[in-house]
């Protein structure tokens, strides 16, 4: 595999990882289900470009996928990117209006207003990877009209 391909795949594998464990974590043992929703969401998203990774990774991508569907991929990300943002924004003006503290963990919105940016974060990168490798797909891809100088 190649060598970015290869950080790719460690850094989904990371998020993957941190958003488990804070969902386990803040979710099930603090009782805070909006980090819980927040972060099994950014887990989701990290599983899905660690998926597009590896197939690209193998040279398999395009058996995987068509342009179709790293398109309707790139649109996933791309509501998940808006719903994180938003979210973000609404947490920090809950944070900052109301002076939520961030302890107890059970009641803070900084600490979901963080998820949700993750989650932001996580449909951006794969807004970026499916339009990318949406982008190698069809540059691979043999025209339909070919044109004939005979």
């Amino acid at each position: 595999m190649i060598r970015d391909v290869i950080i790719r795949l460690i850094i989904s594998v990371i998020g993957i990882i941190f958003a488990i464990s804070a969902f386990i974590v803040l979710s099930v043992i603090y009782n805070n289900y909006n980090v819980g929703f927040w972060s099994i969401l950014s887990g989701v998203l990290a599983a899905v470009c660690f998926h597009l990774h590896w197939v690209k990774g193998k040279g398999s991508l395009e058996r995987w996928h068509t342009e179709t569907t790293l398109r309707n991929i790139n649109v996933i990300g791309f509501i998940s990117a808006v719903s994180g943002i938003t979210a973000l924004i609404w947490y920090l003006f809950l944070t900052f209006y109301y002076k939520i503290p961030i302890e107890p963990i059970a009641e803070s919105t900084a600490i979901t207003a963080v998820w949700s940016m993750i989650c932001g974060k996580w449909g951006i990168s794969l807004m970026y990877y499916s339009h990318t490798y949406g982008s190698i797909i069809a540059e691979g891809s043999v025209p339909i009209l070919v044109e004939n100088n005979a």
